[in-house]
């Protein structure tokens, strides 16, 4: 199994002269923190260095042994916080300094008598063995490595340059390798640098989350915890560029490596285990806001209908009595501005949990001379909405003196044709219906905790195959319906609650796949489902050979019932109203019977907050002529 050697190194008692700091502790006592909770305990081989224990012959050992005893399939991680500097370059090392300075990382005893800082070349030498060794190298320098001055600074902001060393520095006193080592890290194969700021700016401390920080650690550390998947180097740049900028001022990281393709690298080898991000909500200078905006999929407010979360303390869990509850007022491209109730501290961070989400209803456009007959105002206002511009509806109501026809825009076959007696009403139901069908096939959870893939999702069959794009395909043999099986797995470490529904072409949406409506499914197991493609015999005999099922398979870490979903196929008139659940179990329940109408009662006692997530699944089936 490949590992992750990590050796962290933070220090913010520097002995006089050296100004002390006061945040790199705190950026590696995160770091580590994060690293233990995203790697796999027997993935993860990782070495602190704080203070005092960060001298310079200390460090040096542990990048030789700690990370030198990375093999061909592990990553080695060097981080370092601390004060960056530079000294006078030795005589020797002028062909490589064109300034005649080394750039260097100040380490505890690196101004004492006898004792130098790590320059650049040096520590270029002492890692080319591991790279040589290792998948890669990844190098995190969160201090200056410049001596330029500071600009316009924030002022919370601190300074992480020591003083130049002026000391004249005999060429003797560095490691063996120095000088045919790269001018930078950069340049050394095998490494990928991430470095504070760019060579004229300075790398600063602030306050975050109530603690001095590094800028470019607090950052790096929120993308790790939060990030969706496994990034790559270039993804995990852009992320904490656009974090960096958001902190402190005229300050720039920078991501250097000998070879463009490590930028595609998935970040650390991969050995950080996939998981989607978690919100956090904080307070600043608008308010209250949560870290999930559009460009996260987060959805704007639709009236009174918003997005409500759930508020916990940052490391505390889900299942608990919220602190709080959010409600989200604006929705701007990067973060939520939100309302809290009851109010909180405004220098803490918490962490947030989508329990309720807006659904907009269906856009009802009208043509016809006789369109002004339909009920209009005998429609559930949270299901559909009439709008007086057909070209920007949804769905489209044509009315004639036979009836009236529900199309779907672009879509030559009607959606259903309504005539005879009480058409005016069932035009409605059937509108309804419609709403309910398209509101589900969109349902998903835009900050989910639960990762991709943990219901895994199986199909088999021997009347057909699984195209690339993960449709199942089918097809009758000798005017027998194709049969197909759906396997649902747990691949977590705790129960899941699991529900597979299915939304036919002809707006009906059943949830008998289990007789409970859903199946608890522990950590490992997994259940089958078998079912049957089929084209109806009317469609078939009406000239339709191919029709498609989208399966819904909902997922939740709490107990659910999906049947207040289930609803006939418009082609059904049985009249029968969607089953409305009178004790909702956790906020899911609620959220699906909004699917159905948005008058949902208010409940005394708060539900559990349910996780969850959805994956579908395209199924079609085909009965030649």
């Amino acid at each position: 199994m490949a590992k992750l050697r990590a050796l962290l190194v933070g220090i913010d008692a520097y002995p006089q002269p050296v100004p002390a700091l006061a945040g790199c502790v705190n950026d590696i006592t995160e770091m580590e923190t994060t690293l233990r909770g995203r790697v796999p305990p027997d993935a993860l081989d990782l070495r602190v260095l704080t203070d005092a224990a960060a001298t310079r012959s200390a460090v040096i050992e542990a990048i030789q042994q700690h990370l030198g005893s990375a093999g061909p399939d592990d990553v080695a991680l060097f981080c370092f916080s601390g004060h960056g500097s530079q000294q006078e370059a030795p005589a020797e090392a002028w062909p490589l300094e064109p300034d005649r300075r080394n750039e260097t990382i100040v380490l505890f005893d690196s101004r004492t008598p006898g004792a130098w800082d790590l320059a650049d070349k040096e520590l270029a030498a002492i890692l080319r063995p591991v790279a040589s060794r290792a998948l890669h190298v990844l190098v995190v320098l969160d201090c200056c490595h410049s001596g330029d001055g500071t600009r316009d600074l924030s002022p919370n902001a601190r300074i992480r340059l020591a003083p130049t060393d002026a000391r004249p520095r005999p060429w003797a006193t560095f490691v063996t390798g120095a000088r045919s080592a790269a001018s930078d890290l950069g340049g050394a194969g095998g490494h990928v640098l991430l470095a504070a700021c760019r060579s004229s700016e300075t790398a600063k401390e602030t306050t975050v989350d109530g603690r001095q920080r590094g800028a470019l650690s607090a950052v790096l550390g929120r993308a790790l915890r939060e990030c969706e998947g496994q990034p790559t180097y270039r993804d995990i740049h852009r992320l904490v560029t656009a974090g960096v900028s958001g902190l402190v001022a005229n300050q720039h990281p920078q991501l250097e490596t000998a070879d463009a393709t490590d930028l595609d690298r998935v970040f650390l080898g991969g050995t950080v285990t996939p998981r989607p991000r978690q919100l956090t909500l904080a307070h600043s200078t608008d308010g209250w806001s949560v870290d999930a905006g559009a460009v996260h999929g987060m959805p704007e407010p639709i009236g009174d209908d918003t997005t409500e979360l759930a508020v916990y303390p940052q490391d505390g869990a889900t299942d608990a009595v919220p602190l709080a509850t959010a409600t989200v007022t604006q929705v701007l491209p990067d973060r939520s501005l939100v309302d809290v109730s009851p109010d909180l501290d405004t220098s803490a961070f918490f962490r947030a949990v989508v329990t309720s989400i807006p659904l907009p209803p269906l856009r009802i456009g009208l043509i016809g001379a006789s369109a002004s007959s339909l009920p209009t105002d005998a429609a559930d206002p949270t299901l559909v909405t009439f709008v007086n511009d057909p070209a920007g509806a949804d769905v489209l109501v044509r009315a004639d003196a036979g009836g009236f026809t529900i199309l779907r825009p672009g879509v030559a076959r009607p959606v259903v044709v309504l005539t005879g007696p009480d058409r005016d009403r069932r035009t409605i139901t059937a509108l309804e219906r419609v709403a309910r069908w398209l509101r589900l096939s969109a349902l998903h959870n835009p900050a989910t905790q639960l990762p991709p893939g943990v219901l895994e999702v199986g199909l088999s069959t021997s009347a057909g195959s699984v195209g690339p794009d993960g449709r199942l395909v089918l097809t009758y043999a000798a005017q027998l319906a194709p049969a197909f099986t759906v396997t649902l797995r747990n691949t977590g470490s705790v129960t899941l609650w699991c529900a597979l529904v299915d939304l036919t072409e002809a707006y009906g949406i059943f949830t008998d796949a289990f007789p409970a409506g859903t199946i608890g499914l522990g950590p490992g197991e997994s259940s089958e489902v078998a079912l049957t493609g089929q084209v109806s015999d009317d469609l078939w005999q009406a000239g339709t050979t191919s029709v498609t099922d989208h399966l819904k398979v909902i997922v939740s870490t709490l107990e659910f019932d999906p049947r207040s979903l289930q609803q006939p196929e418009l082609d059904v008139e049985d009249g029968s109203s969607v089953r409305s659940l009178t004790e909702p179990r956790s906020t899911l329940d609620r959220l699906l019977t909004a699917v159905s109408t948005r008058r949902v009662q208010p409940t005394g006692a708060p539900q559990p907050v349910a996780d969850w997530r959805t994956t579908d699944v395209l199924v079609t089936t085909h009965r030649p002529r």
